[in-house]
């Protein structure tokens, strides 16, 4: 019973400390540029690709929305069911929600072909 306890004890200390308020800045990524004193961060440039519907994507598909995007591959082993997974969460909460969309970039353009992409996203259970 004391080893159990000394073990709680540890983890919740381990857990406080992971928890710990750092005060540094998080860091700002990516060209940012100066114009008559006004900073100008980087925006997504525009953008044309094909889904798994045979229909074109834009940048104006997201117009005054939000929309999270990541990248992937379908034959990816590794990480991608595990981002997948957590994209499939945000999606079940938001997909009635107009103001967010949810975008998946293929980076395996030679085996991703439209209906590859189209069975995948069906055995994934979403909608275009």
């Amino acid at each position: 019973m004391m080893t159990i306890r000394l073990y709680v004890i540890a983890l919740v200390v381990i857990l406080a400390s992971g928890c710990a308020n750092d005060t540094k800045p998080l860091p700002i990524l990516g060209q940012i540029d100066v114009v008559d004193g006004d900073t100008i961060r980087h925006e997504i440039p525009d953008f044309r690709f094909m889904d798994q519907d045979s229909q074109w994507i834009t940048n104006e598909t997201f117009a005054d929305q939000i929309y999270v995007s990541d990248f992937f591959f379908t034959s990816c082993p590794s990480i991608c069911p595990k981002v997948k997974k957590q994209m499939l969460r945000m999606y079940d909460v938001y997909k009635d929600d107009g103001r967010i969309s949810f975008l998946s970039h293929s980076i395996d353009t030679k085996r991703d072909s439209v209906p590859r992409l189209k069975l995948y996203a069906s055995n994934l259970g979403v909608t275009s």
